[in-house]
């Protein structure tokens, strides 16, 4: 395992969601690849500690930041499951949801920045296979957000748990961190899945 730090040069403006770690990124192309969620989080390059990945947050110098909104079309008797959906007084669906497609308004956080970089301690050889081959990253990345220019992978002295001066570079599970405890603590997901509830506790992790 190596410590190394890695660079996206930026075409286009990007999406983000979280704190976009580096063992996210890496966890949904070994999905793309292996089709099975706990392979793909097992196989991911990078050293662990307790289930913790040393793997940093995005960090990223911006140059302008917007917002970005999408109406998608939702389909609720395909889309939601029917007992969730706002009834009236008569347990009928709201008239809000009583048609075959309600529009919904998606509002993103848009970030223009040259680079997006990350420190890991991992398996640069297979990390250079993975993201390489990758053109678009965040969200919205068939809407053309998200390009990337070009990738750079190089060697560094951060494990991408803690920076230089005992700071969060990801989210840090309380009972896993040994750096600066004047930092805030905060509620986040610290390893993937990230979209699972089970996967947040009380962290110490870097700004948004």
């Amino acid at each position: 395992m190596e410590k190394i730090k890695v660079t996206a040069t930026m075409k286009s403006p990007f999406i983000k969601v979280g704190y976009m770690t580096l063992d996210a990124l890496l966890a949904a192309l070994k999905f793309d690849e292996l089709q099975n969620v706990e392979q793909a989080h097992q196989s991911i390059p990078i050293k662990q500690t307790k289930g913790l990945f040393h793997a940093s947050a995005a960090f990223f110098e911006p140059i302008d930041k917007g917002k970005e909104v999408f109406i998608a079309a939702l389909h609720p008797e395909h889309t939601i499951d029917p007992h969730l959906i706002l009834k009236n007084k008569k347990g009928q669906i709201h008239r809000k949801f009583d048609n075959s497609f309600t529009n919904v308004l998606n509002t993103y956080p848009k970030i223009t920045a040259s680079h997006i970089t990350w420190y890991a301690e991992g398996d640069a050889d297979e990390i250079k296979k993975l993201l390489y081959p990758v053109h678009f990253i965040g969200k919205r990345r068939a809407s053309g957000f998200g390009e990337v220019e070009e990738w750079n992978i190089e060697a560094n002295e951060l494990d991408g748990i803690l920076g230089n001066f005992g700071e969060p570079l990801r989210p840090i599970p309380i009972d896993l961190y040994n750096g600066d405890k004047s930092y805030p603590v905060t509620d986040a997901a610290w390893r993937p899945a990230y979209w699972n509830i089970l996967n947040r506790t009380a962290c110490y992790a870097p700004s948004e």
